[in-house]
């Protein structure tokens, strides 16, 4: 056991002390005690090496066509053309009123409940609604009260009553009318005083229009 110790305590000491002589030599390159390597006082040299060549360019895959000058663009100033005009009857507000050109007991070639070659509701040269043309699509009107005839008119007769929009009478028609120039009075008033519900069109818009009954006494 002590010969163990010593042998431990002299391989320590022979390391501590070449420690030692390596650190003091600089830690370089050692000969058997540590020396540093030889060297020499001539100069470095440098060499200069070439220039790396630049890299080839790419060759495209499809060459590329020289682009084609477009030519400039000139404005070109048309002419004025002469388109001619359409003339377009003008509607008297009249006629537009009441469907007619005229008065009397004239019909046209419509339907409605006119009188003539056709029928219609008005009168003039053709039916419509409330004066002339196709009354098919308008809800006739409808009287508010009884239409009883006069006292003083015997027979039958028809009455045509012109109703504005707003149910009022504008207009009477007897046919045949009364021979006696006061019966002729007296039925035009009681006609004239009658009130009517308007006739209206499919949408529910109110419009004049001429409506037709026989009345017997």
């Amino acid at each position: 056991m002590i010969v163990s110790v010593l042998v431990h305590v002299v391989v320590l000491v022979v390391l501590v002390r070449q420690t030692a002589l390596w650190v003091q030599a600089g830690g370089g390159e050692t000969g058997p005690l540590g020396g540093g390597g030889g060297g020499t006082d001539a100069p470095a040299r440098f060499v200069e090496l070439p220039a790396s060549p630049a890299p080839p360019q790419p060759t495209p895959a499809h060459p590329v066509p020289p682009p084609v000058p477009v030519p400039a663009l000139t404005a070109t100033e048309l002419a004025p053309v002469d388109v001619p005009m359409m003339p377009v009857a003008a509607t008297p507000d009249s006629a537009r009123a009441s469907g007619t050109d005229g008065t009397g007991g004239g019909a046209g070639p419509g339907s409605g409940g006119g009188v003539g070659a056709g029928t219609g509701p008005g009168v003039g040269n053709d039916s419509g609604p409330g004066r002339g043309g196709d009354a098919a699509y308008i809800t006739p009107p409808d009287p508010r009260t009884v239409l009883l005839p006069a006292d003083c008119y015997k027979g039958r007769y028809t009455v045509r009553f012109w109703v504005e929009a707003d149910g009022s009478v504008s207009r009477v028609a007897v046919e045949p009318p009364p021979k006696n120039g006061g019966c002729r009075r007296e039925v035009q008033d009681k006609m004239m005083g009658y009130q009517f519900h308007p006739a209206r069109t499919r949408d529910g818009r109110a419009v004049a229009y001429v409506y037709q009954v026989q009345l017997t006494r």
